[in-house]
């Protein structure tokens, strides 16, 4: 789901006081509305370490159990985010399901990847001894900020 993601490049955003105080203030926008309408989902989980890409897979699949994934003001909300991102800070704004770099192992395996609006798999100087395998990964192709 966008909105974990979203949370995510909001926390890692903010480079100028300009871009700080505009991404702040629509991630508080998106938050709120997190803690409104899906109080038992804890943001939390992202917000302490938002560049780990399992918390943000555990904050998305909570919010899709919570049924957010229907809602189009949390949609909007989310929207709004990433433009205020991709307008102040676009190095934070991109988005990927799975990052690997600088990788040395005498097997790679990643597979079942889900991503939306994202990269699903990236990888750059990864050494396999072995086998490198890259399996059933799903990424839908909409952008989640259109330019």
């Amino acid at each position: 789901m966008a909105a974990a993601s979203a949370v995510s490049a909001g926390l890692a955003a903010g480079v100028s006081e300009t871009a700080a105080l505009a991404v702040g203030d629509a991630y508080r926008k998106v938050k709120d509305l997190l803690g409104r309408r899906y109080s038992s989902v804890d943001v939390g989980v992202v917000e302490s370490r938002p560049q780990v890409s399992a918390r943000q897979v555990v904050l998305a699949e909570e919010l899709e159990a919570a049924g957010a994934g229907a809602d189009q003001e949390l949609a909007a909300a989310v929207q709004a985010l990433l433009d205020v991102i991709e307008r102040h800070s676009p190095e934070s704004a991109t988005l990927v399901g799975v990052r690997l770099e600088r990788v040395e192992a005498g097997r790679v395996e990643v597979r079942g990847i889900r991503a939306a609006g994202a990269s699903g798999v990236i990888a750059k100087d990864v050494k396999a001894g072995g086998e490198f395998s890259v399996t059933d990964v799903q990424v839908v192709s909409e952008p989640p900020h259109p330019q």
